[in-house]
């Protein structure tokens, strides 16, 4: 049982190296009471990989990672079924301390962005998945790609603030 779930993706597309993977097996490796796990890129095992996390871990807290070709981070507060439940037709809203975490990255001096569209793709049908499930904090944080200027540290940093969001800290 851990208090934190932390998510990110395996490499997809062109992209050989996927930052938030990177970034949360790095910050994952200095928490206490974290679990951390590497998601599929595909819609149905992703979202069903995040619910056996959930029910075998019992997080209180579950923040959630991918990758997108933008060179700020995204908070993502809105979910969509896509191809889970089509029928479904709603969203789902992430459960998070939206002020604090955007306080937090901008004090730290990270470029962020509110999204209400986590891009209709896996992030947006396992974010979708997650919030169906118990935990109390639930949200969605897009990384920019690896490279120079977001290393993994930095995108390990951004993923610690954003946790200051749900009033958690490193250590």
């Amino acid at each position: 049982m851990a208090r934190v779930l932390m998510t990110g993706f395996e490499p997809f597309r062109h992209w050989h190296i996927n930052s938030s993977w990177e970034a949360v097996r790095l910050l994952g490796g200095r928490l206490r009471d974290v679990a951390v796990a590497c998601l599929p890129v595909e819609h149905h095992a992703a979202a069903q990989a995040v619910r056996e996390l959930i029910a075998r871990e019992g997080p209180e807290v579950v923040l959630l990672a991918g990758l997108a070709p933008d060179p700020v981070l995204r908070l993502e507060t809105v979910a969509r079924p896509g191809p889970l439940a089509p029928w479904a037709g709603g969203v789902r809203r992430g459960r998070w301390g939206w002020p604090d975490a955007l306080g937090a990255l901008r004090s730290a001096g990270l470029p962020v962005r509110v999204s209400r569209d986590a891009g209709r793709y896996v992030c947006d049908t396992t974010y979708w998945a997650a919030l169906g499930e118990g935990p109390r904090r639930v949200a969605f944080m897009h990384l920019p790609p690896p490279g120079p200027v977001w290393t993994a540290e930095r995108a390990a940093r951004a993923l610690s603030a954003a946790l200051a969001g749900a009033g958690l800290r490193e250590g």
